[in-house]
C-alpha cells in the first residue's frame, strides 16, 4: 500500500488540491448559479412568476460545495491519460451539458409548477427566494455532466485495449 502511495503522490496530492479548490470556487459562484436559476425561471414564464421577500443566503449550502469539489476531483481523474486536444474538447462539451442540463430542468420544474398551481392569482406564482431546491438541480446537472465524461472514458479505455491486443 505505501508503495502505491509513494508511487502516486503527486496525483493524490492535485486530487486533494482540486478537491480544495473546487469547494473555494464553489463558494464563489453559489450566488451566481441561483441567479441563473431564477432567471431560467423567469425565462420560460414571463411574468407568471415572481420572487418575493428578501433574497437573503449567507452561505453557500454542504452539499452544494462537496459535491462541486467531488466533480473537480472526478473530472482530472478521467481527464488524466487524454491527450491536450481531446481534454479540451471533452471538458467543453462538459461545461456545456452542465448548463443545458440546468437550463432544461428548471425550465420543465417552472412549467410543472405553473401547471400544479391552484392558488394563483391570474395564473402569477409568487415563489419566496429560497424555495427552489437549488442543490437539486445542481447535483442533477453535475451528475449528468460527469456520466458524459465517465462514459468518454470508458470508451477510450476499450478502444486502447483492443489497440494494445491487436499489436
Amino acid at each position: 500500500m505505501w508503495t502505491t502511495i509513494k508511487n502516486n503522490y503527486k496525483t493524490i496530492l492535485t486530487l486533494v488540491g482540486l478537491l480544495l479548490a473546487g469547494i473555494v470556487f464553489a463558494f464563489l459562484f453559489e450566488d451566481y448559479y441561483r441567479q441563473l436559476v431564477r432567471f431560467s425561471f423567469k425565462f420560460f414564464n414571463g411574468d407568471n412568476i415572481q420572487f418575493i421577500g428578501k433574497n437573503f443566503h449567507l452561505f453557500a449550502s454542504d452539499i452544494f460545495v462537496i459535491s462541486f469539489g467531488l466533480f473537480t476531483s472526478w473530472t482530472f481523474l478521467l481527464l488524466r491519460f487524454s491527450s491536450r486536444p481531446n481534454r479540451l474538447k471533452r471538458t467543453c462539451v462538459t461545461v456545456f451539458i452542465f448548463f443545458a442540463m440546468t437550463i432544461s430542468i428548471t425550465a420543465l420544474d417552472s412549467k410543472r409548477l405553473i401547471l400544479e398551481c391552484t392558488a394563483c392569482d391570474d395564473g402569477i406564482i409568487r415563489l419566496p427566494f429560497n424555495q427552489l431546491t437549488y442543490d437539486k438541480y445542481f447535483i442533477i446537472s453535475l451528475t449528468t455532466a460527469i456520466a458524459y465524461l465517465l462514459t468518454t472514458y470508458l470508451l477510450e479505455r476499450r478502444r486502447l485495449k483492443k489497440t494494445n491486443e491487436t499489436i
